[in-house]
């Protein structure tokens, strides 16, 4: 290869810099001109102020977020690996609350990596389906710390679509951001970061709230439809148009699409979550390339990644 020679950037322009507060790239070396905090070649994130990714330069945050409210939907006394074949889960020999709790141990690691560097009120509001005291003492001492709130919330109606819709009640009330949860996904550390930082950057540039789904799931790969890819965090994300139930969204869409995101659970839908799809079509969804995180069911949850490595690092038995 040829040698190159790196143009060294004039201690006066440097100075210029600084004193405006204006950032810029130097094209040769890719570092950061005027840096207002250390730089070792990453992309850069401050919430609700800009983003700096090295091979787009710098992106001023026009979507502020608010906050973030959690709603998370367990149903603890469903039968898992002792229920019929058909929903016979990957990993055998665990009970529901197991699995409750390892997907709870997850969300908690990736809420405190969040809230480590950044300031956002956090709420996670834990939807009950016929969870008793006993459990709920337990899944409270697990969640207890001083960098998000818990809320308890009984389900009015049983079930997978009561759940679901006292979830939309309880969503009435947030002011920003609200993340749909299932109770069989476990988290990477850092899907919460990863997520808040996509929806305000991606936000931005669609000039309109996005949804977004966490997972990286293979049926994504069954399907024709048109996608395209776009830069978050650390990840890329691509446009999908379908999602589980496990899905963020922001407080204004949802009550632009109120009826549609309630008929999930409202109505017989065929898929289940066929009302989200037809939103999708209007309304850009997008998921990460790879997962940041997975579903525990009755498939391989994830296509590469170590999913099991994560399992085994969160797992928690419950001992009642």
């Amino acid at each position: 290869m040829f040698p190159r020679k790196y143009k060294k950037l004039s201690s006066f322009k440097r100075f210029i810099l600084k004193l405006l507060n204006v950032y810029a790239l130097d094209k040769e070396t890719l570092n950061l001109v005027n840096p207002n905090y250390k730089n070792y070649g990453n992309n850069v994130f401050k919430i609700n102020k800009e983003t700096i990714v090295l091979s787009r330069g710098v992106l001023k945050l026009d979507r502020k977020i608010k906050s973030l409210d959690i709603f998370y939907r367990y149903a603890p006394n469903n039968l898992m690996w002792n229920s019929s074949a058909r929903w016979k889960r990957i990993i055998p020999n665990i009970t529901k609350r197991d699995l409750i709790l390892t997907s709870l141990n997850s969300l908690k690691k990736s809420i405190l990596k969040f809230s480590k560097d950044n300031k956002l009120k956090i709420t996670v509001n834990l939807i009950s389906d016929s969870s008793d005291k006993n459990f709920n003492d337990y899944i409270n001492k697990l969640l207890n710390n001083d960098s998000f709130s818990i809320k308890f919330v009984d389900s009015k109606i049983m079930g997978n679509r009561g759940s679901y819709v006292e979830c939309c009640d309880q969503a009435e009330n947030s002011e920003d951001l609200i993340f749909f949860i299932e109770d069989d996904y476990i988290f990477e550390e850092n899907c919460i970061e990863e997520m808040i930082i996509t929806f305000s950057r991606l936000s931005t540039i669609f000039k309109e709230d996005v949804f977004l789904c966490p997972c990286d799931y293979p049926f994504f790969y069954d399907s024709s439809y048109k996608t395209s890819l776009y830069i978050g965090n650390k990840y890329k994300w691509r446009t999908v148009e379908e999602t589980l139930l496990t899905f963020m969204m922001s407080k204004k869409l949802y009550d632009k699409y109120k009826e549609k995101i309630r008929l999930v659970g409202e109505k017989e839908n065929y898929p289940f979550e066929k009302p989200l799809h037809e939103i999708y079509k209007t309304n850009p969804c997008l998921s990460p390339v790879n997962s940041l995180s997975y579903h525990i069911s009755r498939g391989q949850p994830a296509t590469t990644e170590d999913w099991i490595k994560l399992w085994n690092n969160n797992q928690i038995k419950f001992e009642s």
